[in-house]
């Protein structure tokens, strides 16, 4: 997935473990808030006093290879928490 201004942020959390933590290394540590979840990428650096195009081009940096694995990781998580009921 390629990070462009409109890119919500509950779409860049979901990109993986990476990706969290370049949002946090730009000071927006409130990526985890149910509210900022649907909230653009531009919308949240603006509150933050963030260049959004270094953090777009930091978030964009990220091998490909890297969020697939992690999305897989992922689901296969979510399979086996749904199958054997772990909470």
């Amino acid at each position: 997935m390629e990070v462009n201004r409109r890119t919500l942020i509950k779409d860049i959390v979901n990109m993986g473990p990476r990706a969290i933590e370049i949002l946090k290394n730009f000071g927006m540590g409130c990526i985890e808030c149910p509210s900022s979840q649907n909230e653009s990428i531009e919308d949240a650096a603006a509150v933050h006093g963030v260049d959004v195009e270094t953090l777009i081009q930091s978030l964009n940096k990220i091998p490909l290879r890297e969020k697939i694995k992690w999305k897989i990781e992922k689901k296969i998580e979510d399979v086996m928490k749904a199958r054997y009921n772990i909470k």
